[in-house]
């Protein structure tokens, strides 16, 4: 056996050595960034079978075919193991393969230049095996370490996990990241150059190039954690301003019942105050013994005295004031409003929190109605509810000619102003999960339901 044939085999014992340890910062860093959906089992089987067919590609003549086919059966088991959208976990393996071939690259310096000054014309063939197996050995622990390093410095700088992401957004994180990679692998794959079935290693023909390559490496691996830290803060943006448009909405919400609230006082303080007067009346027809017009004027007094009170009773103030808010705009619009909704007096669901789910809910199913220019059409709502054990279950339905249309499996708004609306499901789906609750959305023929179940108790 020669020496190139010993050094290969060496290099074949110090992968076998490393694998263990590679496997383990991969599964670190997928656990932590996407999550599985398997046991830790699953994941050594699936790593022993991409192992078997890795030592099988890495015999094609075409190193690039090899690490392509490599590439994507690693992609179809991390889209098989990990939890999250197709995007993400592209990005994920992307990001991975990427860091792995910059500090490839950065070490290209290493193997040319540096590791050749350790050997000695005057050392013998044992003592040069020696130290050949304790470089290789030594170069591919420290890629192992960089990369563990350079990996949990992404898993803190960007987390993914639970978030909805759109496809722009996702491409936003992708593109960058495989941009790099595939300009990192052209270089890398053509250090060995055929010219007149004679190689020639481009390292010895440019060698210049070879000595800024750990800070261009080095370069690019910061600019991939800068991407991941605009990213995440891109992301902390999105959220803080639909809690802020959120928050806006609530504050509307509570003028409006605080409007409604101070109307109603108003109206109480004009019949109190006028009550004298009518009591002083009452005795005048009493004393004159009119009974036919004091009848009548018992009943005009109860026709004002019902203004007072509201139209729907629910048992909750806030739903009181919600629903017969809603009424009143729906009998303006010419809309059915059929209500058997009833709240429980002790509940755990915050008078805010019910006002937010009630709101929204109404206000989507009376645009729903107002966009009905068909006659023919009964537009009408109906909301009801009842109390299974611990929880509450509101359905609340209403004529509809439009169809959902989604994005990333989330409901869109059909408003020209995108921005400031369309946010109506997103808080309902947002307070119904505060209270460990479900949303399930359905449309029929003309129809679209919305069944909410909260945990009250």
């Amino acid at each position: 056996m020669d020496k190139q044939q010993i050094v290969k085999s060496i290099e074949f014992l110090s992968q076998c050595l490393s694998m263990p340890f590679l496997y383990t910062v991969q599964y670190y860093f997928y656990k932590r960034f996407l999550g599985f959906k398997v046991k830790v089992e699953k994941f050594i089987i699936y790593m022993l079978l991409f192992s078997i067919i890795s030592l099988y590609v890495s015999k094609f003549q075409c190193e690039i075919l090899g690490k392509t086919i490599s590439d994507l059966v690693w992609i179809f088991i991390i889209c098989f193991l990990c939890k999250g959208n197709f995007i993400i976990k592209l990005y994920a393996v992307a990001v991975e393969n990427t860091i792995r071939l910059l500090i490839s690259m950065a070490f290209l310096i290493v193997d040319f230049k540096v590791l050749p000054m350790t050997h000695n014309t005057n050392m013998s063939f044992n003592e040069h095996m020696v130290i050949s197996s304790f470089n290789i050995i030594l170069g591919d622990f420290t890629r192992i370490i960089l990369l563990f390093i350079f990996l949990k410095i992404i898993c803190n700088l960007l987390s993914l996990r639970g978030k909805r992401i759109d496809l722009y957004e996702s491409l936003c994180l992708l593109i960058p990241c495989l941009s790099i990679y595939s300009l990192v692998a052209i270089f890398y794959f053509i250090q060995i150059i055929k010219v007149n079935n004679k190689e020639y290693y481009l390292a010895y023909l440019f060698p210049r190039i070879y000595y800024i390559l750990p800070c261009t490496s080095f370069a690019l691996m910061v600019s991939i954690l800068i991407t991941a830290y605009i990213f995440q803060k891109m992301l902390q943006g999105k959220e803080e301003m639909q809690k802020n448009m959120l928050m806006h909405q609530q504050f509307n919400l509570q003028c409006n019942y605080s409007k409604n609230v101070e109307g109603l006082y108003k109206e109480i303080r004009g019949v109190m105050h006028d009550m004298n007067n009518h009591l002083n009346c009452l005795k005048s027809l009493a004393i004159n013994n009119n009974i036919e017009e004091m009848k009548g004027y018992i009943d005009n007094i109860g026709q004002t005295m019902s203004k007072l009170d509201f139209k729907i009773k629910t048992g909750n103030p806030v739903s009181d004031a919600v629903m017969n808010e809603k009424y009143n705009i729906a009998k303006v619009e010419g809309i059915k409003f059929t209500c058997d909704f009833i709240m429980p007096k002790k509940t755990l669901v915050e008078p805010m929190d019910l006002c937010v789910i009630l709101s929204n809910a109404l206000d989507n199913s009376i645009e729903a109605c107002k966009r009905i220019k068909d006659t023919s059409i009964d537009r009408k709502i109906f909301i009801k509810s009842y109390v299974r054990e611990i929880y509450l279950i509101i359905e609340i339905s209403n004529t509809c000619i439009d169809k959902i249309q989604y994005v990333e499996d989330k409901i869109i708004t059909q408003k020209l102003d995108k921005l400031n609306h369309g946010i109506g499901i997103s808080n309902i789906e947002a307070t119904v999960k505060k209270y460990n609750g479900i949303i399930d959305i359905l449309q029929e023929k003309n129809k679209f339901v919305v069944n909410l179940m909260l945990k009250i108790k």
